[in-house]
């Protein structure tokens, strides 16, 4: 593709500087046929090498086979003799610069056993397969060509007949400028010239290189110049004798070619009578004349192609029919010439399909069905193209147009059947192929874009059908083509909802397009064995894109016909009912890979509420998982999601599985804490009633996980590990920031007020006994934990809690406010803490006195440390102040004590470990 290219655009340079006007089309023309020739030139080339590669490699194979010996000589029982004369006597010799002593000991054990058992005749070995030549760029072969055509048979006469034939050219357009001559001399003289040139290209015809057909073509193209020119320059004939004439050329260079075998004649002949109008061209546009020219050159190729099968002749005139004819319609159609056009179009079609059949039928034996698939989808590619410009005026005319196209090709694939289906089998398969295309191709050139994807998408699936069937691959991509092309059809011109929900719009187009891919996944399953392995993973991408277009069809529809209010409950209606009617069609037909569509309703349900409930927050409007019809939405959507799960459970365990259940669970916690900001925003609750509310939110689920663990039923016995480890995670980590959060509220409500018998502290306590109960049952693998660790989450929390009461009580009941700043600075606070402090030291030490738990009688010690240090910085300060004396006093009491009932357990890793052990049994 790189090499026609550069050399087409280089062509139109250089046409562009030496012929003028319109010189570039020229140019342009010349260079795509040089860069073709050498293309093809280049095919040969690899030919020949690849069979001399083959013919070498056979022979090699041969004298390898002939080399290997069919029996073996008796050997010599005599193995006492001297090592020379043992080798001597079975005709080895040995080099007299070489002793005998000088080889080694193995070496004389191997002509040992050469002696005894004879020689080891080896196997030939495997035909090694010469490396594969890399093929030369497109550079190299144009340099190939280039050094071929300037040195191989009579590179002289080729290029003197080119110049020659622009020469005459030139000369007649330079006459005709400068009145020389009478102008009937002029053209008798060219014509002359032309009749000479054939004549002894025929004398000539059997020297070597080529010569007399060179000479020949170049007359023919002579012969085309002259009468050309003297009919539509000069007027010296009339338009209907002159195109007689140029039709008995046509027949005169066509019987030449055939009776002699040679295509070069035929090309040069062809090529220069496709020239001719280029290069005598006066600008007067006369397309009639241009048109019905080239239909007479176009015949004598038709001709020609019924006794040879010259791809490169059909090839020449294809391309100089359709770019010359384009290159006039971009310049000069116009919408009223359309009458005197559409002929000449319709002919050069069915003349170059004809063209392109019979140079599959015309093939000797061995290539018998060989098919031009250039020719074949280019001519409906660029003739298809053309009518287009032709028509662009018109409504339906294109779409007439391919609906014919698509009847001309099944008609003539319906009669090739009948004559040359065993034959001719890709042929008929092209045009059939081609008529399913135009046929398509029809119904978005009449259609809107709802109904064009609609319509391809099933003509897809009856490709995809036929192909499982009968096992073509072809068919198959076709339809898998079509499918794609039907979506793009759709998505270009955008989904829109019509006035009426469902009738209107493109809801039935993207149905039709789910249900079209739902059919061709169920087909690649049913059809499995037909399909080849990367294949297979078509089913479910076909699968996900039905999916796809269903919840698009059901959300557009729902979001331009629903109340904004209502769209929450609508989604997921719509969503678990989807699911529920697939899981069933999928049960039924024993189609279980469609059971993978209810993996989808969890993260779709999930995103409609979130989606909903930042919705509402931020525009300020009121949704909630209870409201309306949600909350028989979300019941339903739980009945759908957990029997989805119960049912692939019992199909098959998977690893998603697990992750079904971790998610379905949260996103219930979810629901649960929508429902509760909604009404803790209706009721505006703050401080200790809002910190109440989601106190609840989070233990209850709780509570419920903790006793549903322990009952034999499912998913809990099932998937026991997860609803006690990964299910309660985020409880219990925001039940543990809620209990930090919480102590900052100072517990104040409209009721009087007691000490540990109030809301907040009775919340913060029953936070400490869950988590002792969850330590216990092992959730989120506290069970597994270090001793230490356990206890030491219940000890801070504890002491954390009796820090709040008492701040707490002392707001209550004292004048100190709840704040940090005020709880700090009071010498109150402070005292009453310092004494509570010691107090736990005293608890802690004495305790680890009665286990002989040594390490809790240095965490005692270091809090009564921080006691210490806390009397002598803060405390201190309060200096005259009874508070500072009772710290003081109190604190040293509670010392004495200390060192009294607690002192320091021995070092007995024994006895604490023992105590441990103890303390984890009790627990337990």
């Amino acid at each position: 593709m790189a090499i026609l290219i550069i050399f087409t655009l280089v062509g139109m340079v250089l046409g562009e500087i030496i012929f003028s006007p319109n010189g570039w089309l020229v140019g342009g023309v010349l260079g795509f046929l040089l860069a073709k020739i050498i293309q093809l030139t280049g095919k040969v080339d690899n030919l020949e090498h690849s069979l001399k590669r083959l013919e070498s490699l056979q022979v090699s194979h041969v004298e390898t086979n002939a080399a290997a010996p069919t029996a073996l000589k008796p050997i010599s029982e005599n193995n006492h003799a001297p090592l020379a004369e043992r080798l001597k006597a079975h005709g080895i010799e040995l080099p007299p610069e070489q002793p005998v002593g000088d080889f080694r000991p193995s070496l004389n054990s191997q002509v040992d056993d050469v002696m005894q058992y004879g020689p080891t005749i080896s196997q030939p070995s495997a035909v090694v397969r010469p490396k594969r030549i890399p093929q030369p760029s497109p550079a190299e072969k144009a340099f190939a060509y280039a050094k071929r055509f300037f040195t191989e048979g009579n590179p002289i006469v080729r290029i003197g007949m080119v110049v020659m034939f622009f020469g005459l050219s030139f000369l007649v357009k330079y006459a005709s400028n400068q009145g020389l001559l009478p102008l009937e001399i002029r053209m008798a003289a060219v014509a002359a010239t032309a009749f000479v040139l054939i004549v002894l290209g025929w004398k000539t015809r059997a020297r070597a290189g080529g010569y007399g057909l060179v000479l020949q073509g170049g007359g023919i193209a002579a012969l085309y110049l002259t009468v050309f020119a003297a009919a539509k320059m000069y007027t010296l004939m009339p338009i209907g004798f002159a195109f007689a004439l140029m039709f008995l050329i046509v027949l005169f260079g066509a019987a030449l070619a055939v009776l002699q075998g040679a295509q070069v004649l035929a090309l040069m002949a062809s090529t220069g009578g496709f020239l001719v109008p280029v290069l005598t061209s006066d600008g007067s546009g006369n397309h009639i004349g241009l048109f019905s020219y080239y239909l007479l050159l176009n015949v004598g190729v038709l001709i020609i192609a019924w006794f040879k099968t010259w791809r490169l002749l059909n090839w020449i005139g294809f391309i100089f029919t359709f770019v010359i004819t384009s290159a006039w319609g971009v310049l000069e159609y116009e919408s009223n010439l359309y009458i005197s056009t559409q002929p000449f179009l319709i002919a050069f079609f069915l003349l170059y399909l004809t063209v392109s059949i019979l140079f599959s039928i015309k093939q000797p034996l061995n290539l018998k069905g060989l098919v031009d698939g250039s020719l074949v989808f280019g001519l409906p590619v660029v003739g298809f193209g053309l009518q287009a410009a032709l028509l662009k005026h018109t409504e339906y005319g294109m779409a007439i147009s391919a609906t014919i196209m698509a009847a001309i090709y099944i008609f003539i694939a319906r009669l090739l059947w009948e004559k040359y289906q065993s034959t001719h089998k890709v042929l008929i398969e092209s045009f059939i192929a081609l008529g399913v295309c135009f046929a398509t191709l029809s119904i978005p050139l009449a259609l809107n874009a709802q109904w064009t994807s609609a319509s391809w998408a099933l003509e897809a699936t009856g490709l995809i059908w036929i192909g499982l069937r009968q096992s073509r691959l072809l068919s198959r991509i076709a339809g898998y083509c079509l499918y794609i092309a039907g979506a793009l059809s759709l998505l270009v011109n955008g989904i829109e909802a019509g006035e009426v929900p469902i009738v209107t719009g493109d809801f039935i187009g993207l149905t039709i397009l789910a249900v079209s891919a739902f059919c061709i996944a169920y087909l690649i399953n049913r059809y499995e064995q037909n399909c080849r392995p990367s294949e297979k993973k078509m089913a479910n991408i076909a699968q996900l894109i039905g999916w796809v277009w269903w919840v698009t069809a059901g959300f557009v529809d729902i979001n331009s016909h629903i109340n904004g209010v209502h769209h929450f409950a609508s989604f997921i209606i719509f969503l678990a009912v989807s699911v529920a009617i697939l899981l069933w069609i999928g049960e039924k037909t024993g189609w279980h890979l469609l059971s993978r569509i209810g993996y989808w309703l969890l993260p779709l349900a999930a995103l409609v509420a979130v989606y909903n409930f930042g919705e509402g927050r931020v525009l300020g409007y009121s949704i909630y998982p209870s409201q309306g019809w949600n909350l028989i939405a979300l019941v339903s959507y739980l009945v759908i999601q957990y029997g989805f799960l119960r049912r692939i459970e019992q199909q098959a365990a998977t690893g998603l599985l697990g992750i079904y259940h971790i998610l379905s669970a949260w996103f219930l916690f979810f629901l649960c804490y929508w429902e509760a900001s909604y009404w803790q925003s209706h009721f505006q609750w703050q401080g200790t009633s809002a910190a109440v509310l989601w106190f609840i939110c989070l233990v209850f689920p709780l509570i419920i996980l903790i006793f549903a663990t322990t009952k034999s039923i499912w998913p809990f016995k099932q998937h026991l590990s997860d609803y006690k480890n990964l299910i309660p995670a985020p409880l219990l980590f925001f039940l543990l920031l809620w209990f930090f959060y919480a102590s900052g509220y100072s517990g104040v409500t409209d009721q009087f007020y007691l000490p540990i018998l109030n809301p907040l502290d009775i919340a913060q306590a029953t936070v400490l006994f869950i988590f002792a109960y969850a330590i216990r049952r092992g959730f989120i693998g506290l069970g597994s934990t270090p001793a230490f660790f356990r206890f030491g989450i219940l000890g801070a929390l504890a002491f954390v809690w009796f820090n709040v009461v008492l701040l707490r009580s002392l707001h209550q009941y004292t004048d100190v406010a709840y704040t940090a700043y005020a709880l700090w600075n009071s010498v109150l606070v402070q005292m009453s803490l310092s004494i509570l402090w010691a107090i736990c030291a005293l608890v802690v030490m004495n305790i680890s006195r009665r286990m002989q738990i040594r390490t809790l009688w240095i965490i005692g010690a270091g809090l009564l440390g921080l006691v210490l240090i806390k009397l002598f910085t803060k405390d201190l300060t309060g200096t005259g102040t009874l508070a500072r004396i009772v710290s003081f006093m109190v604190v040293g009491g509670l010392m004495l004590l200390i060192g009294y009932l607690s002192p320091i357990p021995g070092k007995s890793p024994i006895l604490g470990k023992a105590a441990g052990e103890s303390v984890e049994k009790n627990n337990s």
